[in-house]
């Protein structure tokens, strides 16, 4: 009132003053008996009128029961918010107020445990079922100590707040915390029941179970606690078996909720690998531009050092597929710490939150590490605050402090840019899709091996990290990327267009029958446009793309075949690849050398696969045929094998070199199946000649019944010390030494006289291990 009158600024103070005398006798003044009418929660009830009496209101025919007495009477001097109590009509606006103001000091900022109202906090706090204890009672803080100091939980305060509001709903008032609330079990269902009807997440209600366990597992291991009351020990495992009772339909609708998850993904639109890094290439020119500046020092405002700064955690979570856990804990010490190994350079995170004994790997392009490296030298150094701990993380916000949310940097950067947001778990689930339809079961264990950080899936796949998988994981994964990206980068939108519905098509007739017509080989050539639409597939590249991929497999797969016992140079292997003529389409030598494993052999011994086959003599693939004749039955292919494939084993009873003599002297002219080999020393025998084998009576074994050629043989034996459940025992594998295509004959050379013997599988030269 600025410009007013003086007379116009008395009559409005005159108005004013008549207004607050007006509140103050009909608005502080409530009675017990309508708060009733409002609020039929106990609890609520009187939380409420704790907090109203503290705050100076007068209750009308209130209670005068003791426990319902100010907590602190003190705290009337600390400046809380004010709360106008309702009207008739404002119900819903008094719950939440009140609710907001008995947690404690919950809506203060300055407390490390605020959080932001939602709306599911907002209806907790409406039923009661927010509030807590404060942090000093006795049993939390001791709760919390032994999280810290005996389970080593450093970020615990979450789950102290869980157990904290379930004791509060239980017990609504006092201090500290009563250890009766053992015995009210039925309150405790009924806060888990309200969880459910607030539409709490099934996982976070676990969470609340799984806190409250703990605790009281905590309070069982405290003896003084045990000495006062010999039945506590049995209360206490009584309401831990309540607790986990109450868990398993929660449990149960959790599975559900998954389920459907997993459904929708299924029958919802699918996206590639190309669709989930869409935003690297859209934000590629204005990140270079930034970069520059960088380089040359120039002005940077700090809308673009954000930008960068969640290119750069981009680039960590959608080309190399690492979890936001690993992207908030990478140190800068474990960034000085990198190193490159061919051509690539390599860094380990330790501390992340699906660690327990593995560390996150990455390998990045020269390009992407240069980027990361001017983000640390010219704009980190500048979010750097006295007094403010940046804890040695790599990726710190403005404000100094630690990235929180690597995922809600993902989503800002989306935003920019109007694209729809993708998720780790997204371009996780794709990346790991794709790898399964084109990567063969060994690069399927690599790629586990550089997205998975828990120590169950490490034990599954690996044992110990090296710089030479994570490279060849990582040029692996470049290799998929340019097979799906092929054509799409800067082809124009009627392109497109016309690639989409290619592919729609294209999906009808299956990727296996196009194999059908162009079998995959080490030594074949990708089929030409012609010949795709003479075989009756559009002239598009999916099937095409996928075909190369499998070849690049395969002719990795045959490399690393080569060097089974000494890891092989650069120069053999190129030399190889120029010996098989490959122009194309092929593993790098280097990468060849990265990825080489010894013992391959000791490998095989323990597949999975082969002892699976070996023991139900399940062998795909292959079929008897009579060629009629001298020549008699063989074996014919009925797939593609590519070199290097185990084809099946010679089947038999091992016996001595001694009994197979004796035995092979007494067949005379008939028909022999007797193959000695040497293993450790040792000289021994398969008998395939007695027929039935006593472990499959009613099977005709492949092995026995494969002819010899000492010029066209294309598969060579191969002795191994299998791995069976009941013990270890020598096997004698096939392997394909060449492609071999749907259809051909497979033959060994016996190396035997054929004037003396007639018949598949007698070799008196010995296989020596």
């Amino acid at each position: 009132m600025k410009n007013s009158t003086p007379e116009e600024r008395q009559a409005e103070l005159q108005r004013a003053e008549e207004n607050t005398k007006n509140w103050t006798r009909d608005r502080r003044v409530w009675d017990y008996a309508e708060m009733c009418k409002l609020y039929t929660n106990t609890a609520l009830r009187l939380i409420l009128l704790k907090d109203l009496r503290r705050k100076g209101f007068f209750i009308a025919n209130a209670p005068q029961d003791t426990d319902t007495e100010v907590i602190d009477q003190s705290s009337t001097s600390t400046p809380i918010k004010q709360v106008l109590p309702p009207t008739s009509g404002s119900t819903e606006e008094a719950g939440e107020g009140a609710a907001e103001t008995s947690d404690s000091g919950s809506s203060d900022k300055a407390n490390p445990t605020w959080q932001k109202p939602t709306i599911l906090r907002m209806k907790m706090k409406k039923m009661g079922l927010y509030a807590k204890f404060p942090p000093e009672t006795a049993l939390l803080a001791q709760f919390k100590d032994y999280l810290k100091n005996t389970l080593l939980v450093t970020k615990c305060q979450q789950e102290v707040d869980n157990v904290s509001r379930i004791l509060r709903y239980i017990q609504p008032t006092g201090k500290e915390v009563h250890l009766d609330f053992l015995t009210k079990s039925k309150e405790a269902m009924t806060f888990i029941r309200e969880l459910n009807s607030v539409k709490m997440s099934p996982s976070t209600i676990i969470n609340y179970i799984k806190s409250m366990i703990r605790f009281i597992e905590h309070l069982k291991l405290d003896l003084k606690l045990a000495k006062k009351d010999q039945a506590f020990h049995n209360n206490c495992q009584k309401y831990i078996d309540i607790l986990k009772t109450l868990r398993k339909p929660v449990l149960k609708s959790l599975c559900t909720d998954t389920v459907r998850k997993r459904y929708d993904w299924f029958i919802g639109d699918k996206q590639t690998l190309h669709d989930c890094q869409r935003v690297l290439r859209v934000t590629m020119k204005d990140m270079l531009g930034i970069y520059g500046k960088l380089l040359e020092r120039k002005h940077v405002d700090k809308k673009q050092k954000t930008l960068f700064r969640y290119y750069c955690e981009g680039i960590l979570i959608l080309k190399h597929f690492q979890r936001p856990g690993a992207v908030q804990g990478m140190t800068t010490s474990e960034w000085f710490n990198k190193r490159l190994h061919h051509g690539r350079v390599c860094v380990g995170v330790r501390e992340h939150k699906t660690a327990t004994m593995q560390i996150a790997t990455f390998a990045l392009t020269k390009e992407e590490a240069s980027f990361l490296d001017h983000y640390y030298l010219e704009i980190r150094s500048g979010y750097l605050k006295d007094g403010v701990d940046d804890r040695d993380k790599f990726f710190l916000s403005i404000s100094g402090r630690p990235v929180s949310s690597a995922t809600n940097d993902l989503r800002r950067l989306h935003e920019h840019y109007k694209l729809p947001n993708i998720r780790s778990q997204v371009v996780r689930r794709v990346a790991g899709t794709e790898a399964n339809e084109n990567f063969s079961e060994e690069q399927k264990s690599a790629v586990a091996h550089y997205m998975a950080h828990s120590t169950e899936v490490a034990k599954t796949h690996y044992r110990m990290r090296t710089m030479e998988g994570v490279v060849a994981t990582a040029n692996l994964f470049s290799c998929l990327e340019r097979s799906t990206s092929d054509e799409s980068g800067n082809e124009g939108t009627s392109h497109r267009r016309k690639r989409a519905r290619e592919t729609a098509d294209e999906d009808v007739k299956d990727f296996s029958t196009f194999l059908e017509c162009f079998p995959v080989g080490v030594t074949g050539q990708p089929p030409t446009k012609k010949q795709r639409t003479d075989a009756g597939f559009l002239p598009g590249r999916v099937f095409y793309d996928k075909w190369r991929v499998a070849q690049y497999n395969q002719r990795a797969e045959y490399l690393l075949s080569q060097y089974s016992r000494h890891p092989p140079t650069v120069h053999k292997v190129a030399k190889i690849i120029g010996k098989e003529g490959w122009k194309g389409n092929h593993p790098r030598p280097e990468d060849i050398v990265a990825k080489w494993k010894p013992a391959k052999r000791v490998q095989m011994e323990s597949d999975a696969g082969i002892i699976s086959s070996v023991t139900k003599q399940s062998w795909l693939g292959l079929a008897i045929k009579d060629f009629g004749g001298s020549k008699g039955q063989g074996v014919v292919s009925t797939k593609a094998f590519p070199k290097g494939s185990i084809i099946c084993d010679y089947h038999g009873k091992v016996i001595t070199a001694v009994e197979g003599m004796k035995l092979m002297e007494s067949m005379k002219d008939e028909m022999g199946y007797l193959f000695f080999f040497k293993a450790g020393g040792r000289d021994l025998c398969i008998d395939a000649q007695t027929f039935p084998c006593e472990c499959h009576p009613s099977v005709e074994t492949m092995g026995r019944k494969i002819n010899h050629s000492s010029k066209n043989w294309n598969l060579k034996p191969l002795h191994c010390l299998i791995n069976f459940p009941e013990g270890a025992r020598d096997v004698i594998l096939f392997q394909a030494m060449k492609d071999i295509s749907i259809r051909k004959e497979l033959c060994f050379d016996y190396g035997v006289n054929r004037k003396s013997f007639r018949g598949g599988g007698l070799n008196l030269e010995w296989l020596d291990n």
